[in-house]
């Protein structure tokens, strides 16, 4: 999830810590995140459709542990479906009802250890696991939102209204939206790894001294994300270079329409100018307000009206919306 290969291109600035670290203070939570690791431990429950709730002991067991940190979870879950994305997410459905069949077939033939891997890529979290992970987060007094559309922008919004002081995920695109710290591959004894936007000049594999958040967004889109097609044979370390060779974003897509060799996808430049309102200006939740915002203030010369499909329509309509947050005000409270 996120961008190919990004977190690889960054290793030189990871950074081992425990998440004592942030003792006293709030870190948001990419809910999903958490239930995409405890769906592994009931495959094949999930898999035959057979009532458990064990995803959820593995997401309050890491709520627990935060706590025992003395480190305030603010948990953050997926609400509507952008549809710039209906495409790709149409695709992912498919290929877990494929791999779903197959794990079946082999699970049936007795061949358990076979079906597991079609079963880990069969199953997604669903609005009802989403439910019952809630469910335990009122049981625990912890602090949650649903985001109106996706978690990401929201955690980034979060952050940026310094509700939070980092984020936990698996997904590199929070980078891209600009969050400033990043804490992935998180293990059950609080130890995980950091990434801090303060550090991407020191980046060794790849040149970004200098860089503005939006060339660093620019080079992570040219590599390919979920809001637009991909350019064949363009990952990051390509689009770093072209991008140091040609300075704009403009010049590296002119270029590469210009080389034969290369299959850009049609009205690319065109896809691209929308898929980045999604980074910029997405559909967020304000807890302070409790009003739906845009991520990033809207300039009275932009029209980003037409543009529903890459920032959220509104107003939007979800079950979850009932369940829109809990404990917020206490939290900010804290933060203060």
């Amino acid at each position: 999830m996120g961008i190919n290969s990004l977190l690889q291109q960054l290793k030189s600035i990871q950074t081992k810590i425990s998440v004592s670290k942030y003792a006293g203070s709030t870190v948001g939570v990419d809910a999903y995140c958490w239930l995409h690791k405890g769906i592994h431990s009931c495959l094949s429950e999930l898999a035959w459709n057979k009532p458990t709730t064990k995803y959820v002991e593995y997401c309050i067991k890491r709520v627990r542990m935060l706590k025992k940190f003395n480190v305030r979870p603010f948990i953050v879950f997926d609400g509507g479906y952008l549809l710039a994305k209906s495409q790709i997410e149409l695709m992912r459905e498919q290929k877990r009802q494929e791999n779903r069949r197959i794990g079946r077939e082999l699970f049936k033939k007795g061949r358990i250890r076979e079906s597991f891997p079609f079963f880990e890529k069969s199953v997604d979290v669903t609005p009802e696991m989403a439910y019952k992970f809630i469910e335990a987060l009122r049981a625990e007094n912890v602090a949650y939102v649903v985001a109106p559309y996706e978690a990401d922008a929201q955690l980034a919004y979060l952050e940026k209204k310094k509700h939070i002081a980092a984020i936990i995920t698996e997904d590199s695109d929070l980078l891209v939206f600009g969050c400033r710290t990043v804490i992935y591959k998180l293990e059950p004894n609080g130890e995980g790894i950091e990434i801090c936007r303060d550090k991407f000049g020191d980046v060794k594999d790849i040149n970004m001294l200098g860089w503005t958040d939006k060339k660093f967004r620019h080079m992570s889109m040219l590599a390919g994300c979920d809001y637009l097609p991909s350019i064949p044979g363009i990952g990051i370390k390509t689009a770093n270079k072209y991008l140091r060779k040609f300075e704009t974003v403009d010049k590296v897509i002119q270029y590469l329409k210009n080389n034969n060799k290369i299959k850009v996808p049609p009205n690319y430049e065109n896809d691209f100018k929308r898929a980045e309102l999604a980074f910029l200006y997405q559909r967020v939740f304000d807890i302070e307000t409790e009003r739906l915002v845009t991520l990033n203030p809207v300039s009275e010369d932009l029209d980003i009206s037409l543009d529903t499909n890459y920032i959220g329509p509104y107003p939007i309509t979800y079950t979850l919306l009932l369940f829109w947050s809990y404990n917020v005000p206490k939290y900010l409270d804290s933060n203060n």
